[in-house]
């Protein structure tokens, strides 16, 4: 059965929003929205692989909802600038992925989403729904399920009709009901005032529907609550048709519109590269189908003592680790690059270098790394006490975009263009098949490494460089 991804782009982008602190790339340009709108996407086209996608926006602020209820949706706050920016952004990731996306004047993504799942539906589809807003699961179905996004943007909860039987014993038509009854405060629909989720659903369970509990009101046990409800029966009624879907909205596109085959990845990368989305460059560097270019030869030595011919006034260092617990993980090596050349030495080497202990501990030779803490605590193992660090690229990199995963350094470099790095896990492997391998390819990984800190600093990418 082919699978069509309908996803509530609002919705979705604003729960990204407030999901992840205010970030910006390396131009001020607010991407916290962005950067985990485009994480709910990729996650969804691994875990889903939908056969047809859709992103479903709404198209202004007003509706045909407002014509029936000006009220309606009016205790919302304005959407802060720093969001609102980013709509731009976000609709030109989705072109970037070859992912449809689509806007309907006087209707609401809802509306677009549930006419789609209805069409969807009869021509037999299965459809997954994404979105933040819990209106939707109206629309569960034996063919439909809805995803709510909880803590953050990957986390959902799942809903089916069999959910909603266990979790409130209603249908997801009940849904309507249950608005209608007790409002929507989200969204500004009244209800009948007094009436919580708790008397909705023992009010449900009694009648069945909103109509239902109207023409029973003189049976309902509270003579507070009989009056309640005959005083507000026009809200009710009002409340429960703003609540429900529209799914026979006038939609110019169709089910077979909506084909997805993937993306390309010429298209992709750029865009990330321009928002600094270093974790997700990674991610689709890792997925990509080609086969993996030969990386150019990269001239260093290993030595068996560091003198200070290779030692310059400025030098870049990188120190390996075998895992993130730096004060208990076995060292590794490290590698040195400055105008003397590009070098690795191993724990011997540095037991036998008295004069690398003085250049390291001498606070007037500077020294450019990549996670100063690691280095710090690395080299005090050999009773070196570093000093003298006048750059890291790794806290440079996480002040600037903290979202993205700085404990693999290739992932940063390739952000700037240095793709001439491999990742950690194609060195060492993961989890239980990770290994040390053997020297020569640990030096040349290392070396790698460190030209890249280097050329980073140079290059100035972090827009740091004192003037």
């Amino acid at each position: 059965m082919n699978k069509l991804v309908l996803i509530d782009g609002n919705s979705i982008a604003n729960r990204a929003f407030y999901a992840l602190p205010l970030l910006s790339n390396d131009k001020g340009v607010y991407t916290n929205a962005v950067y985990g709108f485009a994480m709910m996407i990729m996650n969804v086209l691994e875990k889903e692989q939908p056969d047809h996608v859709l992103v479903a926006f709404d198209a202004g602020k007003t509706t045909f909802r407002h014509s029936q209820y000006k009220e309606y949706k009016g205790g919302r706050q304005k959407t802060p600038s720093e969001l609102s920016e980013q709509f731009p952004f976000i609709r030109e990731l989705l072109d970037a992925y070859s992912i449809p996306r689509y806007e309907l004047p006087n209707y609401e993504a809802d509306d677009i989403i549930g006419t789609i799942t209805k069409h969807a539906e009869k021509d037999g589809l299965e459809v997954v729904v994404i979105t933040g807003d819990r209106d939707l699961t109206q629309l569960a179905s034996d063919k439909t399920t809805v995803y709510i996004t909880k803590k953050g943007i990957t986390d959902m909860e799942q809903n089916t009709p069999a959910s909603l039987k266990e979790k409130y014993d209603l249908t997801p038509e009940q849904i309507i009901d249950m608005k209608g009854l007790m409002g929507d405060a989200s969204d500004n629909i009244p209800g009948i005032p007094g009436v919580g989720e708790k008397t909705a659903l023992k009010l449900l369970h009694q009648f069945g529907t909103v109509e239902e509990v109207l023409a029973n009101a003189d049976q309902i046990s509270g003579k507070k609550l009989q009056e309640k409800i005959m005083d507000n029966k026009e809200s009710a009624i009002m409340s429960k048709e703003l609540a429900t879907i529209n799914t026979d909205s006038p939609l110019e596109i169709k089910v077979a519109d909506l084909k997805y085959t993937g993306y390309d990845t010429e298209k992709v990368v750029p865009l990330l590269k321009e928002l600094g989305f270093a974790t997700l460059l990674k991610n689709i560097q890792g997925e990509s189908s080609e086969p993996e270019k030969e990386m150019e030869s990269l001239s260093f030595e290993i030595v068996d003592e560091i003198t200070a011919a290779h030692l310059s006034d400025k030098t870049a260092i990188y120190v390996e680790l075998d895992n993130d617990n730096y004060h208990t993980a076995p060292f590794i090596g490290m590698a040195f690059h400055s105008e003397a050349g590009t070098f690795f030495a191993n724990a011997d080497a540095l037991t036998k270098s008295p004069a690398l202990k003085t250049w390291l501990e001498e606070p007037k030779k500077e020294k450019v790394v990549y996670d100063a803490k690691k280095t710090i605590v690395g080299l005090s193992k050999f009773d070196i006490a570093v000093d003298g660090i006048e750059f890291d690229i790794m806290l440079a990199s996480y002040l600037l975009n903290p979202s993205d995963t700085i404990g693999d350094f290739a992932s940063v470099a390739f952000s700037h263009d240095f793709d001439a790095v491999k990742t950690d896990e194609l060195v060492y492997g993961k989890g239980a098949k990770r290994a040390i391998p053997e020297e020569a390819i640990v030096a040349e990984h290392l070396a790698r490494k460190v030209v890249a800190v280097s050329e980073l600093e140079k290059k100035n990418a972090y827009g740091t460089r004192k003037q």
